[in-house]
């Protein structure tokens, strides 16, 4: 099977830490993982994402290439054409533009795909068995921060990004034992 992960910051960088350590114990097996995003890492990363700061101005798919070795990925940004070409979409991504992409993907070829999303203390998981996907994504075309944009003013962060990656990990998990979606939940701490 091949996998399609969308994003490697807040969510994607914790998630790819935990799939890398999953595949090396064994508990995920003949699943491939490929990796996008075409993002820097920059100083303002180090509060709330998995880079160090060694990696700053390297491309962030660049700098996890060089930590996680069981798993692929590519210095890119996702194209809708691109989805088809998996069996399985996860995002980890800041924007509804790809969350669409996925929904339209989902339709017109029936790839399944997990969403998870953050946003400070406020996590969630959706997929494409969410009943009125669409109705949870707004039409903005901004890329967000899995972190409130006046927290990250101030230096400070909430793990809600860490959390979601460990539940979107055990969900994908889940996934490749049994084949079903996880659940929809989401969460305030």
């Amino acid at each position: 099977m091949n996998v399609c992960v969308v994003g490697c910051g807040g969510i994607g960088s914790y998630f790819a830490q935990h799939i890398d350590k999953l595949i090396e114990l064994k508990q995920i097996k003949d699943i491939n993982f490929t990796f996008f995003d075409d993002d820097i890492v920059e100083v303002k990363n180090m509060l709330y994402q998995n880079f160090d700061t060694c990696d700053i101005d390297s491309g962030k798919a660049e700098a996890l290439e060089m930590k996680y070795f069981n798993i692929s990925f590519k210095n890119k940004r996702v194209k809708r054409e691109d989805l088809s070409k998996y069996n399985l979409v996860i995002l980890c991504a800041d924007n509804n533009i790809i969350r669409h992409d996925a929904f339209s993907n989902w339709i017109n070829y029936g790839i399944p795909f997990i969403d998870s999303r953050a946003n400070g203390k406020t996590v969630g998981i959706f997929s494409s068995n969410t009943d009125n996907y669409e109705t949870t994504l707004s039409d903005s075309k901004e890329s967000t921060s899995c972190q409130n944009p006046f927290q990250i003013e101030r230096k400070e962060i909430e793990y809600g990004n860490v959390v979601i990656a460990s539940v979107l990990a055990q969900s994908v998990l889940t996934y490749s034992r049994t084949k079903k979606l996880p659940n929809d939940f989401m969460v305030n701490f």
